[in-house]
This record gives structure tokens, C-alpha cells and sequence, in this order.
């Protein structure tokens, strides 16, 4: 049984979890749990060692979801987000970075399946989407400073465009791997134009 996140139950073992994906679930680069999942049984729930401070989505509509990771300074689980182990809270918000940025939303759409639509992602895919080097300080660093720039910002959803948000997480990323903005820039405005993405055919006109 679950219930709202604000309304916490009482006498029993409930613990926060991310419950809610989609364009009404996590708006934000910071994760922020919206359920509570129980637990009635004697000592600590055996999910709770499988919480992370990075999550990464499951799945998710092309066009009006909002985010492919999350991060928090505290450990969570969560439903159709899948939490990664290993990373401190610092790691954690620099892959939210680069996972939100251009080049990381396209690796990891190559990794779909199922459909274009709704892509899945499966644990097995996401170990095959690369990702910048987070055992180097000043790459982490970058990443993590955009990341608290920018985690009280609610994050539009795919089809509203290259949005400024997202222009700041692929300077950020550019600024930490030395790659070029201007390029970047443009495949971002190019992604944002994927049919998939914006919602309408190529050259269909859209408000």
C-alpha cells in the first residue's frame, strides 16, 4: 500500500521512495520523493541496500517526460527509476548532469526498447551508455556546482525545446570534457526537433 508523500502513515515502518515519473512526476534535477512505500516486518526494509543518490529512469515518453536521471544528497528507491550503487552524493549530481545534457540523452537513447514512444530502458541496457570520468575531481566538480545551480529549476519536458536549462548542463558538460558548445549547442537544437521529441512531423507547424 502507498500514500501521499506529505500525508506520512502512522504506526508503521514507511520509508520515501520516487514513485511518480513522467511529465507530473520528477520536475527537478534533485530528486524529490512523492510516495511512501511500507514495511510491517522486523528490521530494516531489504530494498533500502539497493538505494542510491543517482536514479535512473526505466522508461519514459519521448516528448512530455522531463528527465533521464535525478540525484539527491539522500539515498532512495523509487518505481520505474532504478537507483545505482557506489557513487557519493557528489558523483551522483555530476552524472545527473551529463545524463540531462545533449550527448547523454542520446546515448542513452540508443539504448531503448520496446517502442520510440515510450522507450524502456532495462538495468543491462544502461550499463552499456557511457559516461563521463567520475573518479576525476575536476570533471565531478564542474558537473556537481551545475548541478546545484540549477536543482530548485523545474526542468520543461522534452518537446518544449533546447530549453536554457538545458543549454546550461551542456556548457557545463563541455566546459568539463573540453568539448566544443557550438557543436553541442547544435545537436541539442537538433534532438529537440526529433519528430519523437517535439511531438509533430517534420515541418508540421507547432505553436
Amino acid at each position: 500500500m502507498r500514500s501521499d508523500y506529505s500525508k506520512q502513515p502512522e504506526g508503521i515502518r514507511p520509508f520515501p521512495v520516487l514513485q511518480s515519473k513522467g511529465a507530473d512526476g520528477q520536475q527537478r534535477i534533485e530528486a524529490l520523493p512523492d510516495g511512501w512505500w511500507e514495511w510491517k516486518q522486523s528490521g530494516e526494509p531489504p530494498i533500502l541496500t539497493k538505494a542510491g543518490h543517482l536514479l535512473l529512469t526505466m522508461g519514459q515518453r519521448s516528448s512530455t517526460a522531463r528527465l533521464t536521471a535525478v540525484a539527491a544528497n539522500e539515498r532512495y528507491v523509487g518505481q520505474g527509476w532504478m537507483p545505482v550503487t557506489g557513487l557519493d552524493p557528489t558523483q551522483a549530481k555530476a552524472a545527473a548532469v551529463f545524463f540531462n545534457a545533449t550527448l547523454g540523452r542520446a546515448f542513452i537513447m540508443r539504448q531503448a526498447g520496446k517502442s520510440l514512444d515510450f522507450p524502456f530502458y532495462n538495468p543491462a541496457a544502461w550499463t552499456s551508455v557511457p559516461v563521463c570520468d567520475l573518479s576525476d575531481g575536476r570533471i565531478v566538480g564542474t558537473l556537481a556546482g551545475c548541478w546545484e545551480e540549477t536543482r530548485h529549476e523545474i526542468v520543461p519536458q522534452f518537446r518544449d525545446g533546447y530549453t536554457e536549462v538545458r543549454q546550461r548542463w551542456d556548457e557545463a558538460v563541455c566546459e568539463a570534457l573540453g568539448w566544443d558548445i557550438a557543436e553541442i549547442s547544435e545537436l541539442g537544437k537538433l534532438l529537440a526537433d526529433e519528430p519523437r521529441v517535439r511531438g509533430v512531423a517534420l515541418g508540421q507547424w507547432k505553436p
